[in-house]
């Protein structure tokens, strides 16, 4: 079976890039699984940012697709990013690693390091050897460069004999058009199959890195809700209080600068720049290793 262990949805929360502040995701839970059966990808995790609302919302939908949903949260520590899964209470960001991992398998939960080489995300490297994890994901599809998955497949497998690990593929999907494109592959045929599959070691991965126009994509579908958020925001509150907390003048901005990136060329210029981005940090973080 195939099992994507790396998604997130509209409750992953805010990002920071320099100055600015925009939604990690704004996926709906029911698009993901909705792709998910689409695909043939049996089992999914929903790993949202420091919170597992996504998964728990996306575990109602289990029977309506027929796609099994693993609750679990991409936790940020003082070290790196940590995935836990079968989680079935919050764990806090901040802690150590240690500490965090802990937390997880207090819960019998499974601790996994997501893209644990990345240049661009906060990530454990080689922490990783010192670390009661379970699993390490050693294909993320969402890294196109291709440079720092062989990293971390090298590491892993140069230091298998003294730390095995289980290897993971994760999507890293940000929009549902991303899910399935990297995946466990495990024998079995249920998320319980799954768990003891990555306890012992038995699981392997396959995919294809996420095309750059599923990354354009996203940028698009970012700015394309915020944009409608602010503008009804404009005339009556929301609800939403990183919407309606904003200053009217910084609204009417906001409104402005979505119209000229929606309008123009701006998200293909952005998703080539932001993909020599990432290949320019991965080839540094090559030489850094």
């Amino acid at each position: 079976m195939k099992a994507d262990l790396h998604i997130h949805t509209k409750y992953s929360g805010i990002c920071r890039f320099w100055k600015l502040k925009f939604p990690d995701s704004v996926e709906e839970p029911r698009n993901i699984l909705k792709v998910a059966k689409k695909r043939g990808i049996e089992i999914v995790a929903i790993t949202d940012h420091n919170t597992i609302r996504g998964g728990v919302e996306a575990k109602k939908l289990e029977k309506e697709f027929g796609v099994e949903v693993i609750i679990g949260s991409e936790i940020m520590t003082t070290e790196g990013e940590i995935i836990g899964l079968f989680l079935n209470e919050e764990i806090p960001k901040g802690l150590s690693s240690e500490e965090t991992i802990e937390l997880i398998k207090e819960q019998d939960g499974l601790a996994i390091a997501p893209h644990p080489y990345s240049p661009i995300c906060k990530s454990l490297g080689d922490k990783i050897f010192n670390l009661d994890l379970d699993g390490v994901e050693v294909f993320n599809a969402y890294h196109r460069d291709g440079i720092v998955n062989n990293i971390a497949l090298n590491k892993v497998i140069k230091n298998y004999y003294k730390k095995p690990f289980a290897f993971v593929g994760g999507s890293d999907a940000h929009i549902a058009r991303m899910v399935g494109n990297a995946y466990t592959v495990f024998e079995g045929n249920s998320a319980d199959d799954l768990y003891e599959a990555i306890v012992k070691k038995r699981t392997t991965f396959g995919g294809r890195a996420t095309p750059l126009y599923q990354a354009i994509l996203w940028s698009y579908s970012i700015v394309y809700d915020s944009e409608k958020k602010l503008l009804k925001s404009l005339i009556f509150k929301i609800g939403d209080n990183t919407i309606d907390s904003i200053k009217l003048y910084k609204k009417i901005l906001g409104v402005f600068g979505g119209f000229v990136y929606i309008l123009t060329p701006l998200p293909i210029v952005s998703g080539f720049l932001g993909n020599y981005y990432l290949k320019k940090k991965a080839k540094e973080k090559l030489k850094e290793i």
